[in-house]
């Protein structure tokens, strides 16, 4: 009997993420989507969603993150979860906690979602203002209280920016308080209404130092009481920001290698972070997610990095083939480049001046 190869996969989307709507009930001032309440033009249907699924399941996905706009705003998100569960992947949500109500909760704990990570952007004051929703903040107090009644896991996830970076320490307390157990920090980017807004809400460079600096001494003091995970926006190859990472090691970004994003339009993309025209690989509506995922020339930008084109500081780092310019996604919407990233804890230590 002659034998069978099988072709191993060198890029498998472990993870995707689903933008199952743009509408969104805030106007959050650091949003990369630029999410209002509108829908894109020309948005997936229910079935399409149903067939991008079981398009994942095809390629290899394991674990499905259903995000917005504010994905509690699609009527049918349960039966989309269900669907993702029936297909064996695991489903999880990211969500402003405003549109969730306890038998939602219960819901989602019977139906088998892993955990919900909500965005907590600062205390009462800061984080209603940054949400531009009065109250929402007090909403999210509600949600993590709902977790612990119900044994079902709310994560938190903090954009830090120039606005509740001053209250960056609040926030640990308050995460304490409520008994959550991962809290992931991560930097505002310069996409969407963010990059409008930039001069106020992008970290400066002391700013960015002093964060990575605080997670690892808040990792250290605060030790199984939660685990506080940094993003790909805090790095890179630097022995800080490696203790930070623990087990992980940063070896690039994985954005379509590792990483898939789908919009509401179809548009499929590396990561949904990516919010530019520049890194769409194509749509569903017109080609299949597989046979978009199965053809490299889509994801060149990862899968064909060239570091020979690497720009400025990040041309002479001696980490420069494993770094490969960090999180791209921060690259891009800060420098312009995917050949150059300035928000950076080793290109800033190395330098004699860092502005403030």
């Amino acid at each position: 009997m002659a034998k069978t190869t099988v072709r191993r996969r060198k890029y498998r989307p472990l993870c995707a993420g689903l933008e199952i709507t743009l509408r969104c009930n805030m106007a959050c001032l650091h949003c990369g989507s630029s999410a209002t309440g509108r829908e894109r033009p020309e948005h997936l249907s229910h079935a399409e969603w149903l067939q991008v699924i079981d398009e994942l399941k095809r390629i290899g996905t394991r674990y499905v993150t259903l995000s917005g706009g504010e994905p509690f705003l699609y009527p049918r998100w349960r039966e989309l979860v269900e669907h993702i569960r029936r297909r064996g992947m695991q489903a999880n949500f990211i969500t402003n906690g405003s549109r969730i109500s306890e038998d939602d909760v219960v819901w989602m704990k019977r139906a088998g979602v892993q955990h919900v990570g909500v965005s907590l952007d600062g205390d009462q004051a800061t984080h209603d203002r940054i949400r531009r929703h009065p109250g929402s903040f007090r909403r999210i107090m509600e949600l993590f209280a709902l977790g612990r009644k119900h044994d079902f896991k709310v994560h938190a996830v903090t954009s830090i920016n120039k606005v509740n970076f001053p209250v960056r320490e609040r926030v640990l307390r308050i995460m304490l308080e409520q008994g959550v157990k991962l809290w992931q920090v991560q930097v505002v980017n310069s996409f969407g209404r963010a990059g409008v807004l930039r001069d106020k809400m992008l970290l400066a460079p002391k700013q960015y130092l002093r964060l990575c600096d605080d997670i690892r001494l808040w990792q250290k003091a605060c030790g199984k009481r939660i685990r506080i995970a940094a993003a790909d926006s805090i790095g890179y190859c630097h022995p800080v920001t490696d203790a930070i990472l623990g087990d992980c090691e940063w070896r690039g970004c994985n954005a379509g290698m590792h990483v898939v994003g789908v919009q509401a339009d179809g548009s499929v993309l590396g990561c949904l972070s990516l919010q530019a025209p520049d890194f769409v690989a194509g749509n569903v509506r017109r080609r299949r997610l597989s046979a978009i995922w199965n053809d490299d020339s889509r994801f060149a930008y990862t899968r064909g990095y060239d570091v020979s084109r690497l720009e400025g500081d990040c041309a002479a780092c001696a980490a420069a083939k494993k770094c490969k310019a960090g999180c791209l996604g921060m690259a891009y919407s800060v420098d312009g480049s995917i050949y150059r990233n300035s928000t950076c804890y080793r290109g800033l230590t190395a330098k004699k001046t860092v502005k403030a």
